[in-house]
């Protein structure tokens, strides 16, 4: 059940329902049974007052009752009663003899049974008792409509009174219910009625203490959603920017190499090189996007090795390397992680380029495997990274004020990124030599 009026009703109907029907069934049960025991007790009196006029004459045992006394006794504005006396040998002594005998001996006590005369539903009593030192057996019985009615009116007075208090508790839930989800009912109308842009965190002062803990992590998320949408607002305008300085500048070697004939050759060369650092900046702009997991959630993870993905692609660093005038070299030894080939083979490429850029011109690149994490570390000679700057270099569109332009600013935030995806951690600091920059990424 996922709505939450729903199952608040039902928690609270439920037990409303059960302690309505059990105090109904209860109330109905004792009323009973005192109803019966009320009557019952009449019909006893009833088979007690015929024995007093029962007499031994002659030998023989006889009721001694008028016509008028016995139309006084089964005199009775709803029921008929009847009646009926044997002696000890089931012979009549007086009364109406299609009268059954009890279902078993009474005893000294008195006997009520449910039974059936002329089609008619009856109860009866039955009394043993000695007149003269003689057994006899008295029976009285009457027909059940009062008793009928009477259990009617009992029925009527337990289960009214207890469906108006069930109904009234329903409404009181309903009407509670509803006020007590108002506090939620108007912060999402709050927050219904706020644009997609809106991101203030919701006034905690009107939140009722129960809902506080929900705005208030609610507040945080906004918060954090604030400041993706400004890092991302910021990642768009350094885009573009970035993008427009290439753009600009290979439309006007173009154009420049089009009009001037003697200088088309280095025309087209520095336009050549501003559609790689295009392609460049594209590519890391690409890789950016797979790495971040808001617009790539899903991470890609399969058993690979570190060394294997960096002699994948030490080829094509090298002959980057050997054009920038830096000697690259490679310690590799088995690394083994989780992960995307190519996200970590990205990752290594910007620590790799970023090394060779900058200054250096002796790069040393290794993996190797150091207790239960894998490791993949560049290490270069290059003028280095103070360290007030080391906490900033991996800010997107980043870059040293000492640093050349050629550079986006893009290649470490993308190790970085490329890093949290798979919970590895980046650590900067000097080179072992004294002289450049160690970068080492530790996978688990």
């Amino acid at each position: 059940m996922k709505s939450l009026r729903l199952r608040l009703f039902a928690w609270l109907f439920l037990p409303l329902i059960v302690v309505g029907a059990t105090a109904a069934t209860g109330a109905y049960v004792f009323m009973e049974r005192r109803l019966t025991a009320a009557y019952d007790l009449d019909l006893g009196d009833i088979a007690r007052t015929l024995v007093p006029y029962i007499r031994l004459k002659q030998g023989r045992l006889d009721l001694e009752l008028s016509d008028t006394a016995d139309a006084i006794l089964r005199a009775d504005s709803t029921d008929h009663i009847y009646y009926v006396i044997r002696d000890g040998e089931g012979k009549l002594i007086a009364g109406d003899p299609h009268l059954k005998p009890p279902p078993r001996l009474p005893g000294e006590t008195l006997l009520f049974w449910n039974d059936f005369l002329e089609g008619r539903r009856i109860r009866a009593v039955a009394l043993d008792t000695a007149v003269a030192g003689q057994p006899v057996s008295v029976i009285a019985a009457e027909t059940t409509f009062k008793r009928e009615h009477a259990s009617d009116d009992a029925m009527l007075s337990a289960i009214l009174p207890t469906v108006l208090l069930s109904l009234a508790a329903i409404i009181a839930v309903i009407i509670g219910v509803r006020r007590g989800l108002g506090p939620l009912e108007r912060l999402r109308e709050e927050l219904q009625a706020r644009s997609h842009v809106d991101l203030r965190p919701v006034d905690e002062g009107h939140v009722v203490e129960e809902l506080r803990p929900l705005v208030t992590e609610l507040n945080l998320m906004l918060g954090r959603l604030k400041d993706a949408q400004s890092t991302q607002a910021r990642f768009i305008a350094n885009a573009a920017h970035q993008l427009r300085t290439p753009i600009a500048g290979l439309v006007t070697q173009l154009d420049l190499a089009r009009r001037e004939g003697g200088e088309r050759e280095g025309h087209f060369a520095q336009a050549r090189e501003g559609a790689a650092r295009l392609a460049r900046l594209a590519q890391q702009v690409l890789s950016l996007a797979a790495a971040d997991p808001v617009s790539n959630p899903v991470a890609r993870t399969e058993p690979c090795d570190m060394a294997e993905v960096v002699k994948g692609h030490a080829d094509a660093w090298v002959r980057t390397a050997n054009g920038r005038h830096v000697d690259l070299e490679f310690d590799l030894a088995p690394a083994p992680i989780e992960g995307d080939p190519v996200l970590v083979g990205e990752m290594a490429a910007n620590l790799v380029d970023n090394a060779t850029r900058y200054g250096a011109t002796y790069v040393l690149v290794g993996t190797r495997r150091e207790g239960s994490r894998s490791i993949l570390e560049v290490v270069d000679d290059g003028p280095g990274i103070p360290v007030e700057d080391r906490g900033r270099i991996f800010e997107r569109f980043r870059r040293l004020e000492r640093q050349s332009s050629g550079g986006s600013g893009l290649g470490l935030a993308i190790v970085h990124e490329i890093a949290q995806r798979y919970g590895a951690a980046v650590d900067v600091d000097d080179a072992p030599s004294g002289r450049g920059t160690r970068i080492r990424v530790s996978f688990p």
